[in-house]
């Protein structure tokens, strides 16, 4: 076993590597708490042996120097010896993050021996369970990317049902999706849910499945009775995603359910206003109308139409779209193109 020895009585420290060695140990040593640092970043360390009392940095400012490396550093036993022997100092040492045992000076070999014993089976068990642990992260990692993939295939499967009957809805359910993790980017979101949003916003008019086939096909102006149909198919949509425990679910839920409400209480199917609707549906709602004006322009030319749609939009804010998610969405519009002209 690999051990530092911090010792700045130089008999002490002779008397430790004769029997260190003797057990057949590698010794590393330094005469104060700063040599000793400097050692054992430099080299690799299993167990360090450290009096409490050293000039330069003494051996407590060691050990805390050694455990504040960090969680993901290598596991190291640390053994305090000094000629401090009251139970106070004692308790003063153990308490220490990082300490694992005490020795008073002058130490027995035969005591120092079965010590060092200890640690050094401490030192193999805690480092076969960190192997073991990491282990499992990536069998997590493994088995949370097998759950994403169903997901996403499950949501494409789904999505190639409402393509058969819309010609342009593969690239907008596409860009309305990326949109949307954008937009939530900007907001705060945590990476898993930007990603869960990412497949749930494309499934914004899943509904519309269910709709009759002229209607869902229909390019031409719509009908009053004709919209009433239409605008059933949040309600219908929602009942594809209603009593999941999924996270993902949910969040689809929300968003065919929402993504047609007004800030302003004016929308449609639940007339919801501010932040009664759920946030994911708010940002859809964005990209949705982003998306569908960019490309619905007379130029046909997606990089002439910024300026007319950003404009259109502009007048929605605070009644139609969120305020404060549109401001995010207009700061991040160059990138939002990007994902237009894709």
């Amino acid at each position: 076993m690999n051990i530092l020895v911090a010792e700045d009585d130089p008999i002490t420290l002779r008397r430790l590597q004769y029997f260190l060695e003797k057990w057949g140990h590698h010794v590393l040593s330094g005469q104060n708490g700063l040599e000793a640092i400097e050692i054992f970043l430099t080299h690799p360390v299993e167990l360090v042996l450290t009096d409490w009392m050293m000039p330069e940095m003494d051996g407590l400012e060691l050990v805390k120097q050694i455990a504040n490396r960090g969680m993901d550093a290598a596991y190291v036993y640390v053994i305090i010896l000094t000629a401090k022997s009251d139970k106070a100092d004692v308790v003063q040492a153990l308490s220490l993050e990082g300490v694992n045992d005490y020795i008073t000076k002058p130490f027995d070999p035969d005591e120092l021996r079965a010590r060092i014993s200890v640690g050094e089976r401490t030192v193999r068990l805690e480092r076969t369970l960190r192997e073991y642990s990491r282990g499992l992260e990536k069998i997590v990692r493994h088995q949370t990317a097998l759950i994403r993939k169903t997901q996403e295939e499950t949501v494409l499967r789904l999505l190639s049902a409402l393509e058969t009957r819309d010609d342009g809805a593969s690239g907008h359910i596409r860009r309305v999706g990326d949109i949307s993790a954008l937009i939530a980017e900007s907001a705060g979101w945590s990476r898993d849910r930007i990603e869960d949003l990412r497949l749930a916003a494309p499934m914004h008019d899943i509904g519309k499945i269910s709709l009759p086939d002229h209607l869902a096909r229909k390019k031409g102006p719509l009908s009053a009775e004709e919209f009433e149909l239409i605008k059933h198919h949040t309600v219908l949509g929602s009942r594809i995603f209603s009593g999941s425990d999924l996270p993902l679910l949910q969040m689809a839920n929300d968003i065919a359910m929402c993504h047609h409400e007004r800030w302003d209480g004016a929308g449609y199917p639940r007339q919801l206003s501010g932040q009664d609707i759920p946030e994911a549906a708010r940002i859809v709602a964005l990209a949705d109308v982003f998306d569908t004006l960019i490309h619905d322009q007379p130029t046909g030319r997606v990089e002439m139409n910024r300026e007319t749609v950003v404009h259109t939009m502009e007048k929605g804010r605070g009644t139609h779209f969120d305020p404060d998610l549109f401001d995010r969405f207009v700061e991040r519009i160059d990138d939002v193109m990007d994902i237009a002209k894709g």
